[in-house]
Order: structure tokens, then C-alpha cells, then sequence
């Protein structure tokens, strides 16, 4: 951790389509409403998804542009619904000649401003140089899987090259939870990895719909239970008290959230 205090998390996964850059940008969200500043990286340069995730549009610096050193270093990210972000380009062209070397010494130069209190790493799925870039840039590291066999095996390869890297503190969460026999358990995860899992978030149609229409889940749906899982996660990230059922504080959080955009 920097000594400013800012936490680089690197969200990563073993694989693509475990819901990694819609579990990033809700996460975000709900670091906004426990009060944290918060900044979101698209770190997948070749594929990225966080703008559009996020709703964003409107935006005119890309991780790209930073990497060609074509702006300022004292630049101001763009920010959306509250969250400040840097989106990949989504132009071809920009992905020619990237150096994601480069990510470790950028992502340092920002955390040091003081600015964050939480900077997110929204890696490229496993470890090509995008992914192993996010592992070496993050004080720590969140893996995002789906509790089944298969999804874990590419979380251990993962966590197998982090060590041999670089000891980081190291959690999980669960995405896309559907309570089968067949899926692990938390604290069979947590015995396996020596690492604590944080939360759970259900498998629910409704955050692909609100995902097709780009929209994050937490602004789509904030009163909703899933909405609550995400809240917990975040809210056991910094280590405050949250019980299964909403506390007052939390439905207090979600009615300002709701009241905000205007949402059931």
C-alpha cells in the first residue's frame, strides 16, 4: 500500500466472461457511497469495455494517450456519475507499439498524488502482458470467478505466477452465484488460497439487462438485494460491519442512491 494510503486493487480474472469489468464498475459505485474516492483503469487495452460499462461517453483521455506520453502528467481523469475514470481507446490503431510496462510507473505517479482513496485496476483476463501488467501494478489483488471447478483452475494459475512475482494481499469474490452443489464454497475457497472471500453476488438477469443498455447495475436496480451484495463487498473491502440484511446506514446509502437517479 502507498503511504499515501490510496489502495491499488487489481480486479482480475483467470478468464474472460466471469463478469470481471461489470463487477469492477459496480464496485466503484458502491466504494462512491461509503463516501471513497474512487478512479477506474481500464486496463484491457485490446478489448475495452469499462466506458461503455460505466455509461460513460463523453470522455477525451484514454490510458492510450497517457502511455504515448500526449498529455500532461498533471491531467485531471474524466469522471462520470461520481467516478473518476480512464477508459482504453477503442481505436485499433492506439494498441500498436503499447509498452504496458508502462502501467506499474503511471499507476504510481497517480496514487502518489493523494487524490484516491481507492485506485481500480480493471485487468485484461489471465496472463498475457495486459494481465500480468495489473498483477505487478496492484498493492493488491481481487479475483473475480465463478465458484466452479473449472473458473478456480484459472484463478490458481493466476495466483501461481503472482507468487512467484510479488507477495500482495490477495481476496476473492464470488460472481455469478447460483447456490448449486456443484459450486465452492466459501470457506473450502478461502482454506484452498489462504485468502478471505468478500462477498457473493448472484447470478441475476437483471444486471445483464442493465449491462446491454449500459447502464451499471447499482444505478439500474440500487434498491435490490443484489444491489445490497455489491455494497457488502465494498463495505468488507474497508473492513466496516455489514450485516446480511440491510442496516439502517446501508438503506440510508441505497435511498440517497435511488432518490439520485430517479430508480425503484
Amino acid at each position: 500500500m502507498t503511504d499515501n494510503m490510496t489502495r491499488v486493487i487489481g480486479i482480475v480474472s483467470g478468464k474472460g466472461g466471469v463478469g470481471k469489468t461489470t463487477f469492477s464498475v459496480n464496485l466503484g459505485l458502491a466504494l462512491r457511497c461509503l463516501d471513497k474516492k474512487v478512479l477506474l483503469i481500464d486496463c484491457n487495452i485490446t478489448t475495452p469495455h469499462l466506458a461503455y460499462y460505466l455509461g460513460a461517453e463523453d470522455y477525451f483521455i484514454t490510458l492510450n494517450n497517457i502511455f504515448r506520453g500526449d498529455v500532461d502528467e498533471k491531467f485531471a481523469p474524466s469522471a462520470h456519475d461520481g467516478i473518476a475514470f480512464i477508459p482504453a481507446s477503442e481505436e485499433l490503431r492506439d494498441i500498436i507499439k503499447i509498452d504496458f510496462d508502462k502501467l506499474v510507473t503511471h499507476v504510481n505517479k497517480i496514487s502518489k498524488s493523494g487524490v484516491f482513496d481507492f485506485i481500480i485496476l480493471d485487468s485484461a483476463p489471465g496472463l498475457g502482458k495486459e494481465g500480468t501488467s495489473v498483477l505487478r501494478a496492484a498493492d493488491e489483488i481481487l479475483f473475480v470467478t465463478d465458484p466452479t471447478i473449472p473458473n478456480i483452475t484459472d484463478i490458481v494459475r493466476c495466483y501461481e505466477y503472482l507468487s512467484m512475482v510479488r507477495t500482495k494481499k490477495v481476496s476473492i469474490v464470488f460472481n455469478k452465484v447460483r447456490e448449486k452443489d456443484f459450486e465452492l464454497k466459501f470457506k473450502d475457497a478461502e482454506s484452498f488460497f489462504e485468502a478471505p472471500v468478500l462477498g457473493a453476488i448472484p447470478f441475476d438477469e437483471n444486471i445483464m439487462d442493465s449491462t446491454a443498455q449500459g447502464i451499471p447495475f447499482l444505478n439500474y436496480m440500487p434498491n435490490s438485494p443484489t444491489a445490497r451484495n455489491f455494497i457488502c463487498v465494498a463495505a468488507n473491502l474497508i473492513g466496516i460491519p455489514y450485516e446480511s440484511k440491510p442496516s439502517s446506514r446501508i438503506k440510508k446509502i441505497l435511498g440517497k442512491l435511488k432518490k439520485k437517479i430517479g430508480r425503484k
